[in-house]
């Protein structure tokens, strides 16, 4: 009776005419046997929950690994746009250095020293060529260097580079730009003060004609005496037009007895120039005429005229000068 009770006897029934198999088996293997299946059951259950959370890992690195290939390239665009954006800059600066030259500014007085692309240098040797003790010494310092890096750090490393370096570009075009805005104002300044100089500064033919008689020493026509004449003479019919050769404001606008009637404009900067023996005036006192405007005819009046000519002349700080050297045309 206590064998029964220790024992469990599993019957086979092979048919209607076969003797059945009977299995007797001890309780206790029964119930290791349960347990051990119970724990094979759970050990097979947790490897394919690990497989399952390996593949879902494989699959989110997968996915980090394509979005820091995405971003690699995009880092890698920018950084070159940036390197673009330097050198357009670069040609802005060589530009704006040539324009002060023009002007005749100093570097120095805009900006405190010369600004420059931050570069990298030194000599450099292969790292395939280096001997196996030289990279192994020259990397003992640093504790990870014999660890291997994976894929995506090195990525990662060589993406944080490249992101320092943009940084670093930005900073430099950051500051470039500010000084380079402060040239162009100054620039900007000079030249509006030049356009209006030049603007100022005779440079035209006061009147159609020929020149009968030039700046400088002569025999006068009416002393007979050597004379310096003050001008130049330039022939042409009673009647034919005189215009201002630049920018200025009518400061005598009469009457002499040996000009006849003549102009004087005050073209700032120290440029006087005087129109003599005209037959008609067609501008007053304060009046202001800009390059090309009529202010008066040819003609012969006052009696250091021998015939229909223009009397033209030019002072830069009361001091008479040849006016060739103002007519550009």
């Amino acid at each position: 009776m206590k064998d029964s009770e220790e024992t469990l006897t599993v019957i086979i029934f092979r048919g209607a005419r076969a003797n059945p198999w009977r299995l007797k088996l001890r309780k206790s293997l029964v119930k290791h046997g349960l347990v051990a299946g119970l724990v094979l059951l759970l050990l097979q259950g947790g490897i394919l929950a690990h497989y399952i959370y390996q593949w879902k890992q494989l699959d989110e690195f997968a996915e980090v690994k394509q979005e820091l290939t995405i971003s690699k390239s995009r880092t890698s665009n920018f950084s070159t746009e940036v390197d673009g954006m330097k050198k357009r800059m670069v040609v802005l600066e060589n530009l704006n250095r040539k324009l002060q030259t023009m002007f005749g500014l100093e570097t120095d007085e805009i900006q405190g020293g010369v600004s420059i692309v931050p570069g990298q240098g030194g000599e450099e040797i292969p790292y395939e060529a280096l001997p196996g003790d030289s990279v192994s010494g020259s990397m003992s310092q640093d504790d990870d260097a014999s660890v291997p890096v994976p894929e995506v750090s090195k990525s990662l490393l060589s993406t944080e580079r490249q992101i320092e370096e943009i940084k670093s570009g930005l900073q430099w075009l950051n500051q470039q730009t500010e000084i380079e805005n402060k040239i162009l104002e100054e620039l900007s300044t000079v030249a509006h003060e030049k356009v209006e100089q030049w603007a100022a500064t005779p440079s035209i033919w006061p009147t159609k004609g020929r020149i009968t008689s030039r700046f400088g020493p002569r025999v006068s026509p009416f002393t007979g005496k050597k004379a310096l004449h003050a001008g130049i003479d330039i022939g042409a019919p009673t009647g034919t037009e005189v215009r201002s050769p630049a920018s200025g404001k009518v400061v005598v606008a009469a009457y002499d007895g040996r000009m006849g009637k003549f102009i004087r404009l005050d073209h700032g900067h120290g440029i006087e120039t005087t129109y003599g023996h005209l037959s008609k005036i067609y501008v007053k006192y304060g009046d202001r005429v800009q390059r090309g405007d009529l202010i008066g005819l040819v003609g012969s009046t006052g009696k250091f005229s021998t015939g229909p000519h223009l009397h033209y002349q030019v002072a830069v700080n009361d001091s008479v000068v040849n006016p060739i050297h103002y007519i550009l045309d």
